[in-house]
């Protein structure tokens, strides 16, 4: 596109920083910091890498330049998941109760909250230290009694459903969706993801979410800006936002599973109309995909060929990082899981994908 890219990051061997056109390290968090740099390199379009909090300094220096992308407002908002639950409670959009577990305090006030509930991190993001607690026994053995801690963490109450995660983009204040994913999730406590399927056709729930996601937006202060969320859909065939990130979707979801899912490369599709270039929103029907997780546990003690994989199985794409040897933990959070690698299966349906995904990862001979 005739672009030139500069890279920042706190890390000096963080592997993007040798592909930008010229690269900075620099503490992402000091806006102070960010801005000396960007004003001798002002940019047309700020593309965040899927973090968490510091979405923040993306938001800040948006503000700064005049561009188009997410606030510094709407950023906060979006990463503090106490201020984002009170927000769209406010809007008549997030049901549940939220109480608020400040660093270095001993108590919460538990009084209102209703059982189960969540146990989370106030920022942060990839499911890191998210936990369930069926009742106040359990929330206070196993979470409160190891208080204060060093972060402030928030407790709110469980919805159950079914769990969706959804990409699009926030167009001029418009919602455009892109792909929704059905999550294949652990058992409690720690409910990880470990496989999205891609869920296509016209739905009544779809047109629920897309009205209910516009709202979220609006309330939100949403107006241009790559967006994902994770949604429950609950037994009523409501949606519920568990947490919504103005930003590209992580664990080689909208770089790799979205488009091959859908047609749709968000992020090239936002620079074009950021850019004022031709640029297409709109997802086309294809066969039913998904993208799994090499979630075993155990020692591994032989890896299939993936030529061999490739031959067998209809995958379009694959990437496995795990060799022999290798003695592979159960999966507690996406960090213990994302650096295995991952597959992309399609299919006729659903059950069909199913029985790809077992058989292929039947071809690992691991011990327990």
């Amino acid at each position: 596109m005739g672009l030139k890219v500069t890279a920042l990051d706190g890390d000096a061997n963080a592997p993007g920083l040798k592909y930008a056109d010229s690269s900075f390290v620099v503490d992402i968090r000091d806006n102070n910091k960010l801005a000396a740099i960007l004003d001798e390199h002002r940019p047309d379009i700020i593309l965040p890498v899927p973090i968490g909090r510091y979405l923040i300094s993306t938001g800040a220096m948006n503000d700064r330049y005049g561009l188009k992308g997410v606030s510094y407002k709407a950023a906060d908002l979006c990463t503090d998941k106490y201020a984002f639950h009170n927000c769209l409670s406010a809007a008549g959009l997030r049901t549940g109760t939220t109480v608020l577990l400040k660093a270095g305090e001993c108590e919460a006030d538990t009084a209102s909250l209703t059982f189960p509930v969540v146990a989370k991190p106030r920022y942060g993001s990839g499911s890191r230290g998210v936990e369930i607690f069926p009742d106040a026994g359990s929330l206070k053995s196993d979470f409160l009694s190891s208080a204060p801690f060093d972060e402030d963490y928030i407790l709110e109450t469980c919805i159950s459903g079914s769990e969706y995660g959804v990409d699009g983009i926030y167009i001029n204040g418009s919602f455009k969706p892109v792909l929704l994913r059905e999550k294949l999730i652990t058992p409690p406590p720690y409910r990880q993801c470990v496989a999205y399927y891609s869920v296509g056709g016209p739905s009544a729930f779809k047109d629920k979410l897309l009205n209910f996601l516009q709202a979220v937006g609006n309330a939100l202060g949403l107006t241009d800006c790559v967006m994902h969320a994770d949604i429950i859909r609950t037994a009523e065939d409501e949606p519920f936002v568990i947490e919504l990130s103005p930003r590209p979707s992580g664990h080689n979801l909208h770089n790799l599973f979205t488009p091959l899912a859908s047609g749709v490369d968000e992020v090239d599709a936002f620079i074009r109309y950021v850019l004022g270039m031709p640029c297409s929103f709109i997802p086309e029907e294809k066969a039913a995909a998904m993208i799994g997780y090499f979630d075993m546990s155990g020692k591994v003690i032989s890896v299939p060929d993936e030529g061999y994989l490739r031959s067998k199985y209809p995958l379009l794409d694959y990437c496995c990082n795990i060799k022999a040897g290798d003695g592979l933990c159960g999966v507690t959070d996406g960090h213990s899981l994302m650096g295995r690698g991952y597959y992309i299966l399609k299919a006729s349906d659903r059950p069909k994908l199913d029985e790809y995904s077992k058989a292929l990862k039947a071809e690992f001979e691991v011990t327990g």
